[in-house]
């Protein structure tokens, strides 16, 4: 389903700048997002999704399954596999993503 949300990304147990990225798209097992910088094949990341309707976010770690260049204004589109979410958020998430899907399919 696609969605556009923002995102906090930063490798996990680095010390690193977190960098701002946009959601594509989003399932319950992956998501796909947009950032400046390419991110490797296997690496592990700590995103913070910020979901818009209740100004909350939720703790996501995520494996990279992907990584390609758009266009140097766009950036780099990445698709990941959700390996991990913040256990007492994760209703929350779910519920999130489930009105999304019902207010786009269900009308």
């Amino acid at each position: 389903m696609e969605v556009v949300d923002f995102l906090q990304i930063k490798p996990l147990n680095e010390v690193a700048t977190a960098i701002k990225g946009k959601t594509f798209n989003l399932t319950l097992m992956g998501i796909c997002f947009s950032s400046e910088i390419e991110w490797k094949k296997g690496q592990v990341l700590h995103i913070e999704y910020f979901m818009p309707e209740g100004a909350d976010s939720v703790s996501l770690k995520i494996a990279v399954v992907w990584s390609e260049l758009i266009s140097d204004e766009e950036g780099f589109l990445t698709g990941a596999e959700i390996i991990d979410i913040d256990a007492a958020k994760e209703l929350k998430f779910v519920n999130y993503y489930f009105l999304k899907l019902k207010n786009r399919f269900l009308k």
